[in-house]
């Protein structure tokens, strides 16, 4: 268990502020910023496509190679499973949140660009254009 959490602690990390800002009744608390209409959409996406993004990284951390096409599959199949149960939780908690199914859609919109935006990046890593 030890080095499950030390392999993948960033992936850990995010999980638990993606659950925390999607399923807590008011996660940033009487604060309430109007921005504009559409903008949880952008969220969503980027929650998603930041867990994503960090997992496709601790895959590569582990053993410094590009993620392999199943591992990334796998990754899809469980970020889009999450999303899934994340909207349907937010349905049925009754804690003032609602599952929207075009909040889905961005989730899944913001999986598929990490998946295509974060093998680049990796390999500019491996290269040490980035240092990492």
């Amino acid at each position: 268990m030890q080095t499950f959490i030390k392999r993948y602690w960033p992936s850990l990390l995010i999980f638990a502020a993606v659950c925390w800002l999607t399923l807590a009744p008011e996660p940033t608390g009487k604060v309430h910023i109007e921005l504009f209409r559409g903008a949880d959409k952008v969220v969503h996406a980027c929650m998603m496509g930041g867990l994503t993004a960090v997992i496709l990284f601790d895959l590569w951390r582990r053993e410094r190679h590009m993620p392999s096409k199943r591992e990334m599959l796998r990754v899809a199949i469980c970020v889009t499973l999450f999303s899934a149960l994340d909207e349907w939780a937010q349905g049925i908690m009754g804690m003032g949140r609602t599952a929207d199914p075009y909040d889905f859609l961005a989730d899944l919109t913001g999986m598929a660009l990490a998946m295509l935006a974060t093998p680049p990046l990796l390999r500019m890593m491996r290269n040490n254009v980035i240092k990492g």
